[in-house]
């Protein structure tokens, strides 16, 4: 009953609204990727989004979004490629902002808050003062529900979300000191399993960042340096099965960047990408 009431409150917020503006946007790229020392192959792919938004007499607004795109783009940070679908989505999403809240709705659209695994149909979000919230849920019975507050002030911010599907949760707090950043993670995933996290960041004065992380007595070392159009990154760890990444970017100017990266898995990946 709580979710029919809430479902209807947010349709009851979207009458009258005003001709809205419309805008479109979009990255792509082609490059050659090679996953797990297999040959290199090409990719090319576009990722397409329209966008319509506007605001009622009342000071509502309003915004519907829509992708559409074809073949596959580079996933940098996660060294895999990513599918994009041919056509447009069968599934259009819809936001509403009234008095600082944002209600999102778009049938099985809205990424659950404690990871992107499940979805929902109803998204809300809003602040108070220093607090931000959020919830996604959905209409059906076995739709998951998730939270998530969050609180920042000067050097010190924190945040909770959980899920009640597995009883999923994650606990974090950071704590800024000048150039150095203190930050602790906890977390329980939706299998019952317990992780902690202690990072240590070290931002310096010339582009270089220096991060420390110890999870699980898994070390992790991250060292990144950016200076004018290029940015480079390193990282290592002393698992059982270490795993290593090196990366570069270079800005080409006009919204392009060049990307290069290798693993420890000897996935590799060059190419260019675009965003307009």
């Amino acid at each position: 009953m709580k979710k029919v009431l809430l479902a209807t409150s947010a349709l009851t917020l979207s009458a009258g609204f005003a001709s809205a503006d419309v805008s479109m946007s979009g990255t792509g790229g082609a490059g050659v990727f090679g996953a797990n020392g297999a040959d290199l192959s090409v990719y090319s792919g576009v990722d397409l989004g329209f966008s319509l938004s506007g605001a009622s007499d009342n000071g509502m607004t309003f915004s519907a979004s829509l992708d559409m795109g074809g073949g596959s783009t580079l996933d940098a940070a996660d060294f895999e490629l990513d599918a994009q679908d041919m056509g447009t989505d069968t599934n259009a999403s819809v936001t509403i902002g009234v008095a600082g809240v944002t209600v999102v709705l778009s049938q099985d659209g809205v990424d659950d808050l404690y990871d992107d695994d499940q979805n929902g149909d109803i998204g809300i979000s809003g602040s108070m003062g220093d607090l931000t919230y959020s919830i996604v849920t959905g209409l059906e019975d076995a739709d998951a529900t998730s939270l998530s507050v969050g609180y920042s002030s000067g050097a010190i911010s924190g945040s909770v979300v959980s899920s009640d599907s597995g009883d999923a949760s994650t606990v974090s707090v950071s704590y800024a000191m000048g150039d150095i950043t203190v930050s602790a993670e906890a977390d329980t995933d939706r299998a019952g399993a317990d992780t902690s996290t202690i990072t240590l960041a070290y931002a310096m004065s010339d582009g270089m960042t220096v991060t420390l992380e110890n999870s699980e007595d898994v070390n992790t070392v991250s060292v990144a340096y950016s200076s004018g159009a290029i940015s480079v990154g390193v990282s290592a760890d002393d698992a059982t099965a270490e795993t290593w990444e090196a990366t570069m970017a270079y800005d080409l100017g006009g919204g392009a960047t060049f990307n290069l990266g290798t693993n420890q898995d000897e996935t590799t990946y060059a190419g260019v990408g675009f965003s307009f």
